[in-house]
């Protein structure tokens, strides 16, 4: 199987891919989505109820299929998936366990970050006003953190909320637990976007050690989290990039 430069990369990177799904509206680009679908995927596709939900849909997992054959030589119809037990997806080709990928969509957004040897998650969001931001906080974040986002207001309060909510999106994908997961008992401290130290309650078994997180603002109107397993606790370089179906 054919390895590309890409794939070599990630011994000491990690990649995350954006691309903006409302820009791709040429109709053979389209079409050349829809074809390289699975079965099941095409009957997810059918089964939205909203245009705007179906074109996500469709752009979001073509372009993770696009994405991955820059890693490994394989068309984008032949990539196999099947689900954890807690429904994160995988991949199932033979030969290739060790490649690592996420997804995540928004609106006006979607992005996928792409590992090797390590398990990896991704959340973005649109910084949108939200019902009930701060008994939101109450349930789902640590004291700490609540009382910090009580303590402020205005656009500092919202873009407080979705980071932290971002990253908590992050790690719990990244380990595949569900959303009946205790997001109350982490608790995350944010000294810039790539310096950010995750605390947990002991009954959680992890630590900071193993976790390396990330802010990335691909745009101004969202924001995104990266969280990616570590490897003997070594660090790696998470690196941005903007994917184009024409290329």
């Amino acid at each position: 199987m054919v390895c590309s430069p890409l794939l070599r990369q990630l011994g000491h990177q990690a990649h995350v891919w954006f691309i903006i799904p409302e820009a791709i509206r040429d109709a053979s680009q389209l079409e050349a989505c829809r074809s390289i679908l699975s079965h099941d995927e095409v009957r997810r596709y059918g089964r939205f109820r909203f245009e705007q939900d179906r074109h996500r849909f469709l752009v979001s997992h073509a372009f993770v299929r696009n994405v991955l054959s820059r890693y490994i030589g394989l068309a984008p119809h032949e990539w196999v998936f099947s689900h954890s037990a807690h429904g994160k997806p995988e991949i199932s080709n033979p030969g290739i366990a060790s490649l690592r990928f996420n997804l995540t969509h928004t609106p006006g957004l979607v992005a996928c970050v792409v590992n090797l040897n390590g398990e990896c998650g991704i959340d973005a969001e649109k910084i949108t006003e939200r019902h009930a931001p701060i008994a939101v906080a109450k349930r789902m974040f640590s004291n700490q953190e609540y009382l910090q986002h009580e303590s402020l207001a205005g656009r500092a309060q919202l873009e407080y909320f979705f980071e932290r909510w971002t990253l908590r999106e992050a790690y719990v994908k990244a380990r595949g637990i569900g959303i009946h997961f205790p997001t109350r008992k982490l608790c995350f401290h944010v000294a810039g976007p790539d310096t950010i130290q995750i605390e947990f309650e002991p009954d959680i078994g992890d630590s900071n050690n193993n976790w390396q997180l990330q802010l990335l603002r691909p745009t101004e109107q969202h924001i995104t989290a990266v969280a990616v397993a570590r490897q003997e606790q070594q660090r790696k370089t998470i690196l941005a990039r903007i994917y184009d179906f024409s290329e």
